[in-house]
């Protein structure tokens, strides 16, 4: 799991510094960490500050950690599949070594916002080169509130073990179309030879069994609701909700109406709702085993701000 963290942590760490590659000169710069000396030669202090960002500052597993730099390129080694739509631009690479050998690549790209379908292509062109999707984990065991991510992102698979392979694409409001693309090499958790349950694994990583949010669909915000907050919450036996908190002008009464919709679609049965003032609410039914109730609530909290609570609860 922490080897997945790693991954994550990386690809946010990229998203925020390598939007600037385009800007470093010369291409091969490259800084370390975990005691070792920076080696960039350039004395470019962008080039090093850069480098130095997306170098983690600590790894519990003690290696040492490299960043090399590669505006308007890819690195000559390790070779990587990187398919790149007509018109496309490559802005640049960041390789990741640990201990001197290859642990992780990002790219980003530039793709014209007329290019249609975008995530098929790389489906297309990937599976040319010997790369599948990922297994299909299902729907996962997570309810309730949560944010929707801005784009689409796809793993593909070679096998069980890594190399693994992501690719997001995001749509941003001004073109162009940005995609990243991420591979992960190896995974300096797991010893050579032992079993892992991986994002390639045939089986699933773990099944959740008893709590969770398990009696909570998912409910994502309407268009331009951007929510905050921690949206887990309690879960037991007989109790379960979500919390959080939302941005927008939209009134408590057209918000829960967007939620109820959603809690419509998975079955959930409304038996009563209300609103008044700056407080909407509705009461429900919940399928399945065991005679459950849900309850959804939104409070105006602020011209712009929304307190949105969904509750289910054993009779």
């Amino acid at each position: 799991m922490r080897g997945v963290v790693f991954v994550l942590a990386a690809i946010i760490a990229t998203a925020g510094a390598i939007v600037a590659y385009d800007r470093f000169r010369p291409a091969d710069q490259h800084a370390a960490s975990q005691g070792a000396t920076s080696s960039s030669q350039s004395g470019d202090a962008t080039t090093e500050l850069a480098s130095r960002l997306l170098t983690p500052s600590y790894m519990p597993d003690g290696g040492t950690y490299e960043v090399r730099l590669f505006p308007t390129q890819l690195p000559p080694d390790p070779k990587i599949d990187l398919p790149q739509p007509s018109g496309a631009r490559l802005v640049g690479s960041a390789l990741r070594l640990r201990n001197g050998a290859a642990a992780s690549l990002d790219a980003v790209l530039d793709v014209p916002a007329t290019t249609a379908d975008v995530a098929g292509f790389y489906d297309r062109e990937l599976g040319k080169l010997g790369w599948s999707p990922a297994p299909n984990r299902g729907p996962t065991s997570q309810g309730g509130f949560v944010q929707t991510f801005p784009g689409t992102s796809r793993m593909y698979c070679k096998g069980e073990q890594p190399p693994w392979y992501s690719v997001s694409i995001f749509t941003p409001n001004a073109a162009p179309i940005d995609v990243r693309a991420h591979v992960e090499f190896s995974n300096p958790y797991v010893p050579a030879g032992t079993s892992y349950m991986g994002p390639c694994s045939a089986q699933p990583q773990g099944v959740q069994v008893g709590g969770g949010l398990n009696k909570l669909p998912a409910l994502k915000p309407p268009d331009g609701v951007v929510l905050r907050g921690g949206m887990g919450g309690m879960s037991g036996n007989d109790r379960q909700s979500s919390e959080a908190g939302a941005t927008t002008k939209l009134s408590a009464s057209d918000l829960e109406a967007t939620f109820a919709q959603q809690l419509a679609a998975a079955g959930w049965t409304k038996t009563a709702r209300g609103a008044d003032g700056p407080v909407a609410w509705s009461t429900w039914k919940i399928p399945g085993d065991g005679d459950w109730r849900g309850l959804l609530l939104v409070n105006e909290t602020s011209s712009d701000r929304r307190s949105l609570l969904l509750r289910a609860e054993a009779n």
